[in-house]
This record gives C-alpha cells, structure tokens and sequence, in this order.
C-alpha cells in the first residue's frame, strides 16, 4: 500500500512533549515541567500519560542535556497503556496484554538552543527527530501522524480516552 492509503491496523501515532523552551515566571529553582499539580504527580507525568491515553505508540520528550537525567529518572524507559485490558486469570494473559509505550529523550540541538527557545520550536524539532531516529531503525516504524501533549496543562489526561479511536 502507499503510505496515504495504509489501513488502521498499520497507523504510527508518536507523541511529542516540548519541555525545551522559555522558562515560565516562575521562578523556582526547578524546572518549570517539574511543577507539582497533585499528590506525587508532576505536570510532565501528566502529560505522558495524556499521550498513552491518546494511543501513541512512542513518546518523545524535547529537553535541555542538563534536564534529561531528572526527568528519566522520574519517568523511566516506559509508560503502561492504561487503555490496555488486563487480564487477570492468568499470567500468561496478563504478559500478552500488558503493552508498553517506550519513552525517548531528545536533547535541543545546540545550535538552537538560547536561539529558538520556545516550545513551538520543540514541537517541531521532536517531530523532526522522532521522524529521522524511527526512519533509521525501519521503514514500518516511521510515524504517520504526532499528537502534542504540553506539560503546562492542569486538567485529567484521561479525557482524551474516548477520542482516542477518532485521533488514530
């Protein structure tokens, strides 16, 4: 099939979360993704789980070089599909219909950084690197479409659940 015509079944939807950008105001010793909005949860948590409920099947967080460790510590490789149903007869079933959604960390390039700082910017430089990184490991894994999830939201990511079938 040509990649206009491609089926359902075969769509690559990557997520991109801009963290790289003009700090907000503020003004804490932290970054500003790192803002707390609920008990042990931060608001770029959120915004990885507002893409697993979007049904991406990759994430890409757009962060500084002195950013990535925190925030991979926080978040880890991989986020659970909470969308995934989880059988609980058996540990077999459980294994094949548990799915993780990896996570990938992208540094700003340095010769934008302190130049096309915004989160703008991001978006489109995590779409650039999703799309050259994923076309180097294999033609099938390029993505079709991103779907943005900004960190500075305060709302329930889970309301993007049951539009999930119309964004894929």
């Amino acid at each position: 099939m040509e990649k206009g015509l491609q089926s359902p079944a075969s769509f690559h939807l990557a997520g991109v979360i801009p963290v790289a950008g003009q700090p907000l105001e503020f003004e804490f010793p932290w970054h500003d993704c790192l803002q707390p909005i609920g008990r042990d949860y931060l608001a770029v948590e959120r915004a990885v789980l507002e893409c697993a409920y979007a049904g991406c099947e990759t994430i890409w967080i757009v962060c500084h070089d002195e950013m990535q460790p925190l925030i991979k510590h926080r978040l880890g490789d991989f986020v659970k599909d909470p969308c995934a149903s989880h059988g609980n007869e058996t540990e077999v079933e459980f294994y094949f219909e548990h799915r993780e959604i990896p996570i990938f960390y992208t540094p700003i390039h340095p010769k934008d950084r302190d130049k096309r700082d915004c989160l703008g910017w991001s978006v489109i430089y995590g779409a650039m690197v999703s799309y050259w990184n994923s076309r180097l490991i294999s033609k099938w894994t390029i993505p079709d479409r991103w779907y943005v999830a900004f960190p500075y939201g305060a709302y329930e990511p889970s309301v993007v659940r049951p539009y999930r079938r119309k964004i894929s």
